[in-house]
């Protein structure tokens, strides 16, 4: 899942980076299910925004699963650092799990 978030391994270490990409289209679709409600409030658009930002969010989820359970055994070890913002597109939030 490239979109989500793009984990690189080498000899020594293992670096995974969250992409911001996925954060801000949901908030995009928040935004845009909030707009249809308070402004619009056309029932039909909202049936087809508010299904698609469920979906996005479980795909997002389980996609963030694997990768959240490689760095908790890692924690529990003392081998990751962490750098970054999860809202930054030039510095995105990134784990590097020690070898």
């Amino acid at each position: 899942m490239k979109f989500f978030f793009e984990r690189t391994e080498t000899d020594q270490a293992i670096q995974i980076v969250l992409k911001p990409h996925s954060l801000y289209l949901m908030l995009l679709m928040l935004g845009g299910w909030l707009l249809n409600d308070l402004v619009m409030q056309s029932a039909p658009i909202a049936q087809v925004i508010m299904p698609v930002f469920i979906v996005f969010m479980v795909i997002r989820f389980f996609a963030l699963i694997r990768i959240q359970k490689e760095v908790l055994v890692a924690m529990k070890q003392n081998k990751v650092t962490t750098t970054g913002s999860k809202f930054s597109f030039a510095n995105p939030f990134t784990y590097t799990i020690n070898k």
